[in-house]
């Protein structure tokens, strides 16, 4: 008995049930073939899974990694991850055919290959392995079928690598990239058979088939306005002739119009359903199959098939088409001095690490077992480009946050993994230079250098107006331009240590009062200070601005020593006298702020944050409070200089509930109180400490948060303590995020 398996995305988990109902009834399966999802489910059947164990592979998490392109939390790498920035888009250019610039720009699938890539290696290769590459060796004789689209026709597979075959049989255009076949792409079978019964007629001639389609629609047919759903309607089984005669046997036909193509979370409810249909046919199919088998002969055939399988263990590394310098550079990450063999978690580890910010565009990897040895090579098919990185974002705003960024970048990879990058913006606000390079050597525990050069420069302007007005009077400027050498070292896989020494030029020009004449210049207070310091950090967060989920643990400890210099702007300064002083003071900074899911609806997130310092106060009440450490939870916090928030010393906390909306519609509110440990008061135009605890602030902000795959849009409303009654009403569009001080 011969049993033909359609495509239909989602919906071919009706396949596994409709197995179940014939396993449980003792109806043999002798051939099955398949296309697209019905490859994928007659695949795992011919490789010795069962039902219940398929069923489960649906509707676990890994499944749904896997058909998203995310990456597990068990293998996301902060260490390799490129510091936020307020970027839209990026593009990647080629250097080498500056005439491809369209093709790099425009995507040519939707979801990310880095999981595909990988996980039909791991599912198939023991099987491949085990049939020698001739499916009609599998624990049943397979076939299944892709598409030519540059010859037109059908492709079908009977051997070779059986991920390879699979995986081309359900390669949805523009959906899924497409392996090659003879430097063709090959794409879904059901661009040209959906339903293949005659492959399977004319291959192994069953005397009964028992064919199952979920591709079909109902009389009404909802019109599934989604993206997945449209494509399906154009591409797949237009061609198909979905009949099975009552000659050749039965067929099920499953009509699901309210699944789309990657519904596979009902895949429970889907299975159920299939199972049902499978037990009310039983009777009329024992009238033509007479031969039984019984669960134990199933059972007995599939262990004997496993034991055929040998265990997915490495020991050659075949990389192909690289330089020398790149093959030792990527077998360095992936196999340890000394290290004869590995396994396929030593190896996901390392293939998760060399795609995460690399230059390595591309990694197939293959499993082909080896008599020889007695264990699998490892082939890599690596696809490494001479590009340059180009980006474009910033902020919209109806306050002073316009921002405009750009961000150029390239990647070496040789002996050393070496990236350059390089980030401007322009705003109302915020103006800034940042250089950074980065350079990592061969080694599988890896350890990075990083060279930053940043110039960077703030404006605060006085205004209560909902726009921003040109003409308001600029009060407070700091700029600072710095140099930082750094050493990185990963710690666990979500997050990182580094060691930092730098040198810093810091200038702050300021009016001490409200009632500053228009023709006053600036008084200015100039420091040139060293830094030395290590930092911990760990970063899962969903989002770089408004996450909704994850965790952001980071504490810096640092020693600072340098000298400040004050000038008065002008004979209308409050003090005319010049000063210069010297200082060095430690600093411990701390921030825990974590999300998490509550339910389907709401997520809530709490924040402690502490800086505690040595530091001494500046010359003046206005130099210390600017060059205090501030404390700004929200965006909007990190555009205004409130001087309520701002301390050398603080606790501060927050709570943030968040009213899930729609999957990227979200209400949140920010709850945050600022507790100085010794607030900095002024007396006259100096500056002193107050009683401990004695200015403790708030502050509270209402979001509408839209956060779409490229930017994030919010409409927001906020209440600060301090001055009396500071309400501040308007909408962002973008992202706004500065680069670092030297202090952070």
């Amino acid at each position: 008995m011969g049993l033909v398996l359609s495509g239909g995305g989602a919906k071919g988990a009706a396949h596994i049930g409709l197995i179940q109902a014939l396993e449980d009834n003792e109806i043999p399966i002798d051939y099955i073939s398949g296309t697209s999802i019905g490859a994928v489910v007659g695949s795992l059947y011919a490789m010795g899974y069962t039902p219940k164990e398929m069923l489960e592979l649906f509707s676990s998490k890994d499944f749904y990694y896997w058909q998203t392109g995310e990456v597990e939390d068990d293998y996301y790498y902060h260490f390799r991850k490129p510091d936020d920035t307020p970027e839209f888009v990026r593009f990647m250019v080629p250097l080498k055919d500056s005439t491809d610039v369209l093709g790099a720009i425009l995507p040519t699938n939707l979801i990310n290959p880095i999981q595909m890539n990988i996980v039909f290696m791991i599912l198939t290769s023991q099987a491949t392995a085990a049939c020698n590459g001739d499916f009609n060796n599998l624990l049943l004789p397979f076939l299944c079928v892709a598409s030519d689209v540059y010859n037109k026709k059908p492709v079908i597979f009977q051997s070779g690598d059986l991920g390879d075959a699979v995986r081309a049989s359900m390669t949805f255009p523009f959906v899924f990239k497409p392996i090659m076949r003879d430097n063709v792409p090959v794409y879904d079978g059901g661009l040209y058979d959906n339903f293949p019964i005659r492959p399977m007629m004319k291959t192994f001639r069953p005397d009964y088939i028992i064919g199952s389609s979920v591709a079909g629609t109902s009389k009404v047919p909802k019109v599934d306005r989604s993206l997945y759903g449209q494509l399906a309607s154009m591409m797949i089984g237009q061609r198909t002739d979905y009949t099975v005669t009552r000659d050749e046997g039965i067929l099920f036909q499953f009509f699901f119009d309210d699944v789309s193509l990657l519904d596979f979370d009902k895949s429970g409810e889907l299975y159920d359903i299939g199972y049902q249909r499978g037990l009310s046919m039983i009777d009329s199919i024992r009238l033509q199959v007479k031969r039984i088998v019984s669960p134990e002969e199933i059972t007995q055939k599939r262990e004997a098939f496993r034991k055929k399988m040998p265990a997915l263990t490495f020991k050659n590394i075949i990389i192909k088409d690289v330089s020398p310098e790149r093959r030792n550079y990527i077998e360095g990450q992936i196999r340890g001095e000394g290290e004869k063999t590995f396994d396929i978690e030593d190896f996901k580890k390392a293939y998760f690490k060399l795609l995460k910010n690399s230059k390595i565009k591309e990694m197939i990897p293959h499993a082909r077992f080896n008599p020889g040895t007695g264990y699998f090579d490892l082939i890599l098919d690596v696809k490494i480009e001479d590009e340059i990185m180009l980006a474009f974002g910033g902020n919209v705003s109806s306050s002073n946050a316009n921002q405009f960024y750009l961000g150029l970048g390239y990647k070496s990879l040789s002996d050393y993994a070496v990236d350059f990058n390089l980030d401007l913006q322009v705003g109302n606000a915020f103006t800034g230079f940042l250089f950074q390079s980065r350079v990592e050597p061969p080694y599988k525990f890896p350890i990075y250098l990083k060279f930053i050069g940043a110039y960077n420069y703030h404006e605060y302007f006085e205004s209560k107006k909902l726009f921003i007005d040109n003409n308001l009077l600029t009060f407070m400027q700091q700029r600072e331009g710095y140099l930082k050498l750094c050493a990185g070292l990963p710690f666990d896989t979500d997050g990182k240590s580094e060691i930092r020494i730098g040198y810093g030029s810091l200038g702050d020009k300021y009016f001490q009062n409200n009632t500053t004449l228009s023709n006053a210049n600036f008084d200015v207070s100039n420091y040139n200070l060293f830094s030395f310091g290590t930092s911990i950090e760990k970063n899962t967060f969903d989002s770089k601005q408004y996450p909704i989920r994850g965790k952001e643990h980071y504490m810096l400890m640092q020693f600072l020593a340098g000298n400040e210099k004050y000038t008065p702007g002008s004979r209308f300064s409050p003090i005319q006298e010049e000063s210069s002083n010297s200082q060095s003071w430690m600093q411990l900074f701390g921030r825990i702020n974590n999300y998490f899911e509550i339910n389907d609806r709401f997520n809530w997130g709490y924040l402690v944050e502490s800086v505690i310092s040595s530091k001494n106060l500046q010359s003046n009440y206005t130099a210390s409070v600017m060059q205090a450490s501030a404390f700004t939870p929200t965006p909007h916090s990190k555009l205004v200089f409130n001087e309520a928030f701002r301390a050398n010393q603080y606790i501060a906390a927050g709570i943030t509930p968040i009213f899930k909306l729609k999957k990227i519609i979200h209400l949140r509110g920010d709850f945050d109180v600022f507790a100085p440990l010794y607030p900095i008061q002024r007396k006259e135009y100096k500056a002193c400490y107050g009683e401990l605890f004695s200015d403790i602030a708030y502050m509270g902000e209402a979001s509408l948060i839209v956060r779409l795959p490229f930017l994030s849009v919010s409409l927001y409303g906020n209440y600060y303590s301090f001055p009396a009654r500071n309400w501040n009403f308007g909408i962002n569009i973008g992202y706004i995020i500065f680069n670092p001080k030297f202090t952070q």
